[in-house]
């Protein structure tokens, strides 16, 4: 029951009046078009380019919806028995928003427009860091085309890369699909197969976006998404499969045992057993690791040299000042200092292990226990990276770093004015740019400035 309003200048609500009851039905059917609008302006678009029709057909018919990102999930999940948990990752939209979907902002998928990856593997071009910066970069270029990227079950990627960095993709295609937003060629219909452009990896590698829809953080964001994504699947297979982890999870196993979280705040695996594979001392559970290749990338360090001063030799040769520079503010001298090397320079390891300084903690990681993709998850899990920013297994390092929620990577050093060394370039986007400017040394014109 409505009572007489006494404040001043109040008038009455008056319940039987026609045209306040006219006025009140106006103002439930505009809000009834609003929410609507609402509702087809984030779902309606993309549901009418994901419907199969004469412009777009896709055979697969089990294909399910992407699985939400973090939100979703529990709080982790586990790598070689080491937990990583989403809230040290970079936050990654969920797929629930239909306007971003598999990490990708507005990304139209016409079948008329889609980018097919050469399986061809007499064609690959470079080694794995190369080939899975290939497979990044072709995301892009798809993303640019307005299509859907189209990879084969066989060949380029699948065999050549993507199989040998993770866990569970030959028999998870389904999975992938509906993870990545990629499609596999098999499930295309026949009309679509000759109308799509073939990608080489030499031209992917090399692509980067001019699009100026996009700009350099929704490309970060891709990533991210992208090896969460990987990873995860990587963790679902070792559990379901733990067989199928012994190579990637060898040299970690071999160092800190099967059971990260309860290993000896010193080091897990007991002197005797490291003694056997050729380590004299116990590996402390935070640990820093150095890559080093001694014949990668020297036209682009030469490049960085002229334009920002890096040096283009100490990636290469690591002087022992210069390790001792980026450790000893972070207190980490008295820690491990692991090596994964591919064994062609030992004068690096050796100047390092002569070190008074560096070479008490010093090891390089035994052949006898390393692998490439066991060499990758150690240097990820590292508390601290150093690395060679030419080498593209150095940067692809430092990727899953950044999309893991590991910091403290290091690949760009030079001297400052009074001599000293000096790390620089350190945060993400620096790293991006950087990393988009040696694909620019191979085309016409490159960046001469650091944002």
């Amino acid at each position: 029951m409505y009572t007489k309003n006494t404040a001043p200048n109040c008038p009455k609500l008056v319940l039987s009046s026609k045209r306040s009851v006219r006025v009140l039905i106006v103002l439930l059917i505009f809000m009834v078009v609003s929410i609507l609008n609402d509702f087809y302006n984030d779902n309606g678009t993309q549901l009418l380019e994901n419907t199969p029709s004469a412009s777009v057909s896709i055979t697969n018919k089990n294909a399910t919806s992407p699985p939400n990102t973090n939100e979703d999930k529990n709080d982790h999940f586990s790598l070689c028995g080491r937990k990583l948990y989403y809230n040290n990752m970079p936050y990654v939209p969920t797929n629930n928003n239909t306007r971003m979907q598999y990490g990708i902002l507005n990304w139209k998928r016409s079948l008329d427009k889609a980018i097919s990856l050469d399986p061809r593997i007499s064609h690959v071009h470079g080694r794995t860091g190369n080939q899975i910066r290939a497979f990044f970069h072709a995301f892009d270029w798809a993303r640019d085309a307005g299509g859907p990227l189209v990879m084969h079950s066989t060949g380029y990627p699948m065999d050549t890369t993507l199989s040998k960095l993770f866990l569970g993709m030959t028999n998870n295609y389904t999975e992938l699909e509906s993870r990545l937003g990629i499609l596999l060629y098999d499930n295309i219909d026949e009309q679509y197969r000759s109308k799509m452009y073939s990608l080489g990896t030499r031209w992917a590698r090399d692509y980067v976006s001019t699009n100026p829809e996009y700009s350099q953080y929704d490309m970060i964001q891709h990533r991210h998404y992208i090896i969460q994504q990987l990873y995860e699947m990587s963790a679902n297979e070792m559990e379901r499969n733990p067989e199928s982890a012994l190579e990637m999870c060898k040299s970690f196993h071999a160092i800190f045992g099967t059971d990260y979280d309860h290993a000896e705040e010193n080091g897990a695996s007991t002197l005797e057993s490291l003694q056997s594979i050729g380590i004299t001392k116990r590996i402390t559970k935070k640990y820093t690791i150095i890559h080093s290749r001694s014949f990668e990338g020297k036209q682009f360090l030469e490049e960085s040299h002229r334009h920002y001063g890096v040096d283009s030799q100490a990636s290469i040769d690591y002087p022992p000042d210069l390790i001792a520079s980026i450790l000893s503010p972070l207190n980490m001298t008295k820690n491990s200092i692991l090596m994964i090397t591919d064994g062609q320079d030992e004068s690096v390891a050796q100047r390092l292990l002569s070190d008074p300084i560096i070479g008490p903690n010093f090891h390089v990681v035994p052949q006898s226990i390393s692998t490439m993709s066991g060499d990758i998850l150690l240097a990820i899990f590292s508390e601290v990276f150093i690395g060679n920013p030419a080498s593209s297994f150095s940067q692809y390092i430092t990727m899953v770093r950044y999309a893991l929620g590991f910091d403290k990577s290091y690949l760009y050093v030079r001297r400052d004015r009074v001599g000293d060394w000096d790390t620089f370039c350190d945060d993400e986007s620096c790293f991006y740019y950087l990393h988009d400017l040696e694909a620019q040394t191979h085309q016409p014109s490159a960046p001469k400035t650091i944002p």
